[in-house]
């Protein structure tokens, strides 16, 4: 089953066409890179798969949900089935880690004090975090907080994780424990998209790479490309 499908799609910024006829599919439990220069449509990519920018043209199905269809009250019914981790992190910093898990689950329709905190328990554990939850975020550091993130994206058990540049502002080794720790959920069946600058990373651990170049969507799959640095 196809957690990504897209036919001749235009990725549009405000009135600007960023990327033009982007066809694509990712399966579920598949892992792929989304590489380009700054500015060259990821980011962009990325806000339309999960419906923050509207599809310009073409057809688009994310986890069952058609795009160009989805009415504003199915955005949320999307979302809880993705998990989206972003480099700012994006964490609530006046709450403990547990208070921001359970802040998105209860948004997400949990209810039950029981069931939401033994599935922070759950995620937390997962994301080698378990003595964390009292921890106010401030107290960790940046790749813990990443891991919070990651653990805030898998609270829903989503098909498809993504990841906006998630290593971009951690050292080389932090770096890697949470390429480490992505690609054991990729390897436990949730299918991974990661926009990344990082070349080691990709290098390390081999993927299908998807490359945003003149405002087209270049596929290893499709048309084998060499990888250079200067993405």
């Amino acid at each position: 089953m196809a957690v990504i499908e897209l036919h001749d799609v235009f990725v549009m910024q405000d009135v600007n066409t960023v990327l033009q006829k982007v066809s694509f599919t990712l399966e579920k439990g598949e892992f792929a890179y989304l590489v380009g220069r700054t500015g060259s449509g990821k980011s962009s990519l990325l806000k339309t798969l999960y419906a923050d920018l509207p599809v310009g043209a073409g057809a688009a199905t994310v986890a069952g949900y058609a795009l160009p269809k989805l009415s504003s009250s199915k955005v949320p019914f999307l979302r809880r089935k993705l998990g989206i981790i972003f480099q700012d992190f994006q964490l609530l910093f006046d709450r403990t880690v547990a208070e921001n898990l359970i802040f998105v689950l209860k948004a997400t329709g949990w209810s039950g004090k029981a069931k939401i905190q033994q599935r922070v328990s759950e995620v937390l554990m997962r994301v080698g975090l378990a003595g964390a939850a009292a921890k106010m975020p401030h107290q960790l550091s940046g790749g813990e907080q990443q891991r919070v993130v990651i653990a805030r994206a898998l609270l829903n058990e989503p098909l498809l994780l993504l990841a906006d540049e998630p290593t971009g502002n951690l050292d080389p080794d932090v770096a890697d424990s949470i390429m480490r720790l992505f690609v054991e959920i990729n390897n436990s069946g949730t299918a991974v998209l990661m926009a990344t600058h990082n070349y080691q990373i990709i290098r390390q651990y081999p993927k299908r790479v998807l490359k945003c170049e003149n405002g087209q969507l270049i596929d290893s799959a499709k048309t084998p490309f060499e990888l250079k640095s200067d993405f």
